[in-house]
């Protein structure tokens, strides 16, 4: 049963998330498209130079205002560019719905469920993306694409029917035992190292979706990892009162941890790497979904983000049972990210169509008109 509630609480999430996701991306496109409607040829110039730069996590000024000549720039500085995200209802109302999917769905599944079944599921946000891309911004989607995500949903089912069906700790001493032995510390030492690296490699100039998906999935798999701990904490803690703070317990130790304060130091620290995660995972999936298609981007990320997830949840809570069930899992989970990738290549082959807002209206007036 309870395998049954955890995976509900993943697919309504999902739903959310991806639906949220699609809302941002029309938002942008809509203030991008109200600059242009406003500023003309000229204005629409300036609007790509501008959102290359607000939009990208490296702005080289010397570029930004090369083509604007000195006479004339105290007036464009004053006009340039779209309004800030921020502004758009929209986009702040689709930052809401991402982040209730994820605290609502991914984070309560993931108290009864593996990791290796909650990322798989994410499959649904990247279907509800491509209904909703289609609907509201005038991404359509090609035979080749359609190829491709059939591919990725096989991929997925690969991965489902071997994924451990572990609901984790069901009591006191089995969560103790989970959180000291898990190495978290360890592992968030090595992934803060590894991003620290990446970020400088694109604050450098070095910048490719895959290595915004790669930085943003790192950071997810943060949140997912340190979720899954506390969402654990707060189920058993219902049942057992007296049940320590994982972060006390990584410190201190499960003794020590009984009698630690309300607030201690590695509960603030797990304050932080939870802020820090959130913002930077939200951070560069913002900056790639200002740059590419969400069609693109969304299975790139997704399949990049499952096997960082996957493989950092059984590392960390040992939720495969024995040599032989690891032999299996791993050679379909194989299998599964292979036709992931494989069905994602013919997205990037076969870029989305946006079609002009005008064109789209004049579209819309004809078949009106049939």
């Amino acid at each position: 049963m309870s395998f049954l509630v955890g995976l509900a609480a993943a697919v309504l999430g999902n739903v959310v998330i991806g639906t949220g996701q699609c809302l941002q991306k029309y938002a942008l496109n809509k203030l991008q498209r109200d600059w242009e409607k406003t500023h003309g040829t000229v204005g629409r110039n300036e609007a790509i130079a501008y959102s290359s730069t607000v939009y990208s996590s490296s702005i080289d000024m010397r570029q930004r205002t090369s083509s604007v000549s000195q006479h004339n720039r105290p007036v464009i500085e004053s006009k340039r560019g779209p309004l800030p995200r921020y502004t758009s209802k929209t986009w702040v109302f689709g930052l809401v719905l991402n982040y209730a999917g994820e605290v609502c769905g991914n984070a309560v599944a993931l108290s009864y469920l593996s990791a290796a079944v909650v990322a798989p599921v994410g499959i649904v946000s990247v279907l509800v993306n491509v209904l909703l891309a289609e609907r509201l911004l005038g991404e359509r989607v090609t035979s080749n694409q359609r190829f491709g995500f059939t591919v990725i949903v096989a991929g997925v089912g690969c991965i489902l029917l071997v994924a451990p069906r572990s609901t984790g700790a069901s009591d006191a001493t089995q969560f103790v035992h989970m959180v000291q032995t898990s190495g978290i510390a360890a592992l968030f030492g090595l992934l803060y190292v590894v991003q620290l690296m990446l970020v400088l490699l694109i604050r450098g100039g070095k910048q490719s979706l895959f290595l915004y998906v790669l930085v943003a999935s790192i950071f997810g798999t943060m949140n997912v990892m340190v979720s899954k701990i506390m969402t654990m904490y707060v189920r058993l803690k219902l049942a057992f009162s007296g049940l320590p703070n994982p972060a006390d317990i990584i410190v201190y130790g499960a003794v020590g941890a009984m009698g630690s304060a309300t607030v201690t130091l590695p509960r603030a620290l797990v304050a932080v790497v939870m802020g820090v995660s959130v913002i930077g995972q939200e951070s560069f999936r913002q900056q790639a979904l200002g740059k590419y298609p969400v069609m693109q981007f969304q299975p790139v990320f997704f399949a990049t983000y499952n096997v960082v997830a996957t493989l950092s949840g059984l590392l960390l809570f040992k939720e495969l049972d024995g040599w032989m069930h690891a032999l299996t899992f791993f050679s379909v989970f194989s299998v599964g990210i292979g036709l992931i990738l494989y069905g994602s290549r013919f997205l990037q082959k076969a870029k989305s169509v946006v079609l002009p807002s005008h064109i789209k209206l004049q579209k819309d007036n004809l078949l009106k008109s049939q």
